[in-house]
This record gives structure tokens, sequence and C-alpha cells, in this order.
């Protein structure tokens, strides 16, 4: 049986979700917390350049070879209607380009991952890439892949929850890496969650200044970092790289798009702690935060991609 408290948070979220549902004007920032404007705080690292990887327990797992591309998707075309990326076996985006040479990704560390967060016990289990992995996961397991598609399961040293990200290229003229993420309880109680997809976006031109400076930028479905035509003080093409929530969770939920003021990952149990809204001149960072109710045996799933513009 669920605890009062959080038996109490599910039946709040419901009448949130109620709210926001009739109101389509509803601030979703003040939902969250740390979402209001300034009440993030930096973490200690400096943002201002790329800094030695941080390795958790978990960097046992061969990090030479989870941090490598294992699968390459790309879709030809000319300017943005070019992409490719790269999948590595734990199922992080290595490397994201669009147009051809355009790194977003993998400039000096490799910075995407996912997290999540057990709220009944403060647990976290993460995996972001160079930035560190939490130790408590299983070896993945492939389950499928093809010309479009790779499909990876993780479960949790305790057994408590399986991610299965399916991460498949689609094409067009504007395409984009669509990346979906099914957690499931392996429990046989109700778990709420906060579920997240994180990168630290680097548009290739970012560090002409040695400093990788950027703007960053959120809303309810996306978070997105850029370099404009001014950057640093002179004409230079300017690129951005966007996260975007697609359509709704299957289980009660809230979600919102966070940019964050440092180019470290978040933690999972406190992801919203270096929000600070609209950042110009940062070396910040993007994310898609997912607060799920999951009753016992439950399957949550939720969409993101990743486009250029």
């Amino acid at each position: 049986m669920k605890s009062r408290t959080i038996a109490f948070m599910c039946v709040a979220m419901a009448v949130i979700l109620a709210t926001a549902i009739s109101t389509q004007a509803q601030d979703l920032a003040s939902l969250w917390p740390g979402r209001a404007h300034g009440a993030g705080t930096a973490t200690a690292e400096s943002a201002t350049i790329k800094q030695e990887p941080r390795i958790g327990a978990g960097a046992a797992v061969t990090a030479a070879i989870a941090d490598t591309c294992a699968y390459t998707f790309t879709n030809p075309g000319k300017n943005n209607s070019y992409m490719t990326f790269c999948v590595s076996v734990n199922g992080n985006l290595i490397s994201f380009q669009s147009p051809s040479g355009i790194e977003y990704l993998n400039l000096g560390t490799l910075s995407e991952g996912y997290g999540i967060c057990d709220l009944s016990t403060g647990a976290a289990y993460y995996d972001f890439s160079d930035y560190g992995e939490s130790g408590n996961w299983n070896p993945p397991v492939l389950l499928l892949v093809n010309a479009t598609t790779v499909k990876i399961a993780r479960t949790t040293s305790d057994g408590l929850f399986t991610l299965t990200q399916t991460i498949a290229k689609v094409a067009g003229v504007t395409p984009y890496a669509k990346i979906t993420m099914a957690l499931k309880n392996n429990t046989g109680v109700t778990k709420d969650v906060y579920l997240i997809r994180w990168a630290d976006v680097d548009p290739f031109d970012a560090n002409s200044t040695g400093s990788f400076l950027e703007s960053f930028d959120s809303s309810v479905n996306s978070a997105w970092g850029y370099t404009a035509y001014n950057y640093s003080g002179v004409d230079t093409a300017g690129y951005g790289l966007e996260i975007q929530n697609i359509g709704l969770p299957n289980v009660p939920n809230l979600f919102g798009g966070f940019d964050l003021n440092t180019n470290f990952p978040p933690s999972p149990c406190s992801p919203t702690a270096n929000y600070l809204g609209y950042q110009a001149s940062v070396d910040g960072s993007v994310e898609m935060l997912y607060l799920l109710e999951l009753t016992k045996g439950k399957v949550g799933t939720v969409i993101d991609r990743y486009t250029a513009f």
C-alpha cells in the first residue's frame, strides 16, 4: 500500500494535470521544485570550460567501450536536411551532427544520457556517458538493431526498474533522432519516479573563445542551446540543438523542459536545482524532465526528439 504522502502527491498531481489541461495558459514552471526564475544554484564546479569527466562506480563497465559509437544512423541531405548520430551500447547519444560537420555532443566530453529517481526511497540511477554512471545497473541488453533503429534494455541492479530505450532515425527534409524511453516498475507497489533525458549542448562554434559560452532557454515541451550570428562579436553562422517532448506519457504525469546553467548533469533526485530561466553566455545544458506514476508492473513511456535548428 502506498504511504499517505505518496498517495496525496498523486492526488495533487491529478488535480494539477486536470487544471493544466483545462487552462492552456497554466504556468507549469510553478509546478516544479526550483522552477521559479532565480531559484537555482550553480554547482561548485566552473561551467566555463570543459573539465575532466567524472566517473562513478559504474565506470568499471569499460568506459572506453561504453562511450564509443556502436550504432550509427545517417539521413543524407544538404544543409540541415543532413543528420547523423551515433548511439553507445548503453543507449547514450555519443555524437549528433546537422548540417554535416556541425557537432553538438562530442566536443571534448561525451555528454548525453538519462536518469531515474525513485521518489519513495531517494535512490538514483543514471548514465551520463563521460560525466559518470551510477554503478547500479546490470549490463545492457541489445533487443533490436537495423538500418533505422536500435533498441536497448537496462535493468537496475536491485531489479526494481527496467528502462528500454528505442532510438530511431526519423528521415525527411527535417530529420531528427527519436528516443522512446519505456520505464517498467518491476515491483509489486506503486512507484512515483523522475525520469530525465539530459544533454550538454555545445554547437561546434561555441568553443571559438575557448569557453563554450552559448544561450539557453526552455518551455513546457522543449529545452535548447544555441549560438547566434553575432556570437563572440563577429558575424558567424549560428547553430542550435533542441530536445523536445513528443505527445503525452501514457501514465499520470507532469513534464517540462529545463535549461540548466551548468555543463554538468543534474542529480536525478534534484533535477531542477540549476534551472534559472533564459540564460546568455553560459556553458549550460538541457533536459526533459518527467514525473511519472507507475503502478505495480506498469510501463510508463515518454518520447523525446533531438533536432538541430
